[in-house]
């Protein structure tokens, strides 16, 4: 009798951490991407455009200058950021690739200018009072 209740409040444990590690791998998150002018103190960060983002080689925006747009990425873990700079054919102009990790809300934000100038402060987390 007590060796039963051990394995059965066993499998309900293991039941628990399977399920949070699921839903940990699975979550999704929004993520607004913006292509437009950004300010931090006292630099003034200009829109290029237009521009190409991938996000882990899978999700893929295409923004004009001053637009912004949505992308949902699924998981905790480390994400990549590819930025390509087109010119008005479509050619690749530059390219900036980052690595990061989402604060776990929804909302983060993504400044584009603040990234492909090489500002510290390029993705902002949603903070909630």
């Amino acid at each position: 009798m007590k060796k039963r209740l051990i394995m059965q409040i066993g499998l309900v444990v293991l039941l628990i951490v399977i399920s949070i590690f699921l839903y940990r791998i699975g979550k999704g998150f929004q993520l607004i991407v913006e292509n437009k002018n950004y300010t931090l103190g006292d630099v003034v960060y200009e829109a290029e455009g237009p521009v190409r983002v991938t996000f882990d080689d899978e999700i893929q925006l295409d923004l004009k200058k001053n637009r912004a747009d949505l992308a949902i990425l699924v998981g905790y873990g480390k994400h990549k950021i590819k930025v390509e700079v087109l010119d008005n054919n479509g050619n690749t102009i530059r390219t900036v690739e980052k690595t990061f990790s989402l604060s776990g809300k929804e909302g983060d934000l993504v400044s584009i200018p603040a990234l492909l100038n090489g500002s510290d402060k390029w993705i902002f987390r949603r903070n909630v009072t």
